[in-house]
Formats: C-alpha cells, structure tokens, sequence
C-alpha cells in the first residue's frame, strides 16, 4: 500500500515552519500563566526554564517572548526578567486568533492595511494620549535615535512606538489587529539590514511623528503618518490608495531630527 498516493488536491499539506513552532511555544507560555492564574506583575521563570521545560532551544523561547512583549502580554524589565503585564486570558486570546490569521497575507496587504488603520485612527489615539504615554513614546524614540546613531534599526522599539500611540485609539477591534500585525512586522523586519540612507529617512520621519504626538496634535499626526507611510509604499511598491481618502491633510516637510524633543514639549507646557 502506497504512503504517498498520487492525489491531485487542491490545497496538500501546508508545510511546517519555524513560525510555526514559536506559535506553539506561544502558546504554551500563555497557557503556563493562565494555569497558574498569575496575575499582572508576576514574574515568570527564565528563558532557560522554559527552554528546558518544552525541550527546545532558548533562541525559540526568546522569539516567543518577544511576540508576547508585542502584543501586551508580558513585559520586560532590564536586569530583573519578564513580568505579566495585565494579563486577561479570554481577550489575549481573541487577540491571538487575529494575529493567526493575519498570518496568512502578504506583506504587501499587510502593511497597507496598518497604514489605512493607522492614519484613520491617528487624531483620535493621539488627542486621548496620557503623560505615561508620552513617557514610553519618549523612551522609545531615545531608543531609535540611539540605534540610529549606531548605524542600526531598532524595530521593536519603532513599532513600538506606534503601538504606544494607536493603543490609545477608541476602537478595540482596531488596536488588536495593529497590535497582531506589529507583532508579525517585528518577527519579519528582524534580521532585515537597513541602509544608511533607510535609516536617516525613518529617523527623519519619526520625529515629525514624536512631535505631532508629544504636542497632542492630531492633524500632524495624519499628516506625518502620511509622508511615512508613502515611503513605506515606494519602499515596498505598491500605490498609497489612502491619498484620495485623506487629500485634504496637509503635507508636512521632513526635517532633521531633534534629539531632545521631549524636553522642548515640557518646556513648552511648564515654562
């Protein structure tokens, strides 16, 4: 009897794939805090502990960490290790099944989905931005610039970044699905070089968007998520539909960056 008959299928097998095991390691941890019903602040064991626990190798378990990270579920704190990070099981859960779906589309759709989203939502996230969140968008861009500065891309730092702006949108199906695709973007953008020339332009591009952000202003918010997003698409070519929808913005220049645009922004509010 033949193991391999020759079957004329219209969707064979899908093939196994790394991702696929860091799904499964995933899952796994959520399903170790879920059991243990560790509750926000939490600490969980080490990257060895689990990695001998599962019986796989701890390059696999720091992946699977950073997708959690991505999406909210844990945190990192540096030197001390991973703590929950208010954890509710039942709509991580529905945020992991957005993010296995997403999956399956092209980088292409996936990036101009976030860039509809993202712009849509834009001066609504950035008017409800509170001082801790100004802090992490802080935090984060001193992340990038020092990156920059090193010749590198810190892209979980960048995305990051977004993130902390449009977690702050009114529309929950909207930040779950940009929280799945960012969490797919930092696995994929990962081990991509950038070039200098990549590295100035995001830089470039970003600060207009801190600013925007740390200033509460919505308009320039769009509008810098705007030019972004258009390199983003030349980058990737394909066309920027979202130009007809959002016409009426007004363009904003680049400009070189300003290292210290937080300070500005609470200077400005505590003369």
């Amino acid at each position: 009897m033949s193991l391999s008959p020759d079957l004329d299928l219209a969707h064979p097998i899908r093939p196994y794939t790394p991702d696929s095991r860091i799904h499964e390691v995933e899952s796994r941890i959520r399903e170790y805090i879920a059991n243990n019903e560790l509750g926000p602040g939490s600490r969980l064991p080490g990257e060895a502990w689990f990695a001998e626990q599962l019986d796989v190798g701890r390059p696999l378990i720091r992946e699977a960490m950073k997708g959690l990270e991505a999406v909210g579920a844990i945190e990192a704190r540096k030197g001390v290790g991973r703590f929950v990070r208010a954890f509710d099981p039942e709509a991580y859960l529905s945020n992991y099944t957005t993010r296995m779906l997403l999956a399956s589309f092209s980088e292409q759709e996936l990036n101009e989905t976030r860039c509809l989203l993202e712009i849509s939502m834009a001066t609504d996230a950035v008017s409800r931005l509170t001082d801790d969140d100004l802090a992490d968008i802080g935090r984060l861009w001193d992340l990038i610039q020092a990156a920059a500065a090193a010749g590198t891309s810190d892209t979980e730092a960048d995305l990051g970044l977004h993130r902390a702006i449009m977690r702050r949108a009114e529309n929950r199906l909207i930040v779950a699905m940009l929280d799945a695709v960012y969490a797919l973007a930092v696995r994929r953008e990962a081990s991509r070089a950038h070039s200098p020339e990549k590295i100035r332009e995001d830089l470039a591009e970003h600060a207009a968007i801190v600013e925007a952000a740390m200033s509460h202003d919505g308009r320039a918010a769009r509008a810098a998520l705007t030019a972004h997003f258009r390199t983003t698409a030349t980058r990737l070519g394909f066309e920027p539909r979202w130009h007809e929808v959002f016409s009426q913005e007004p363009a904003i220049a680049k400009e070189e960056p300003a290292r210290d645009i937080r300070r500005q922004h609470l200077a400005r509010r505590d003369p």
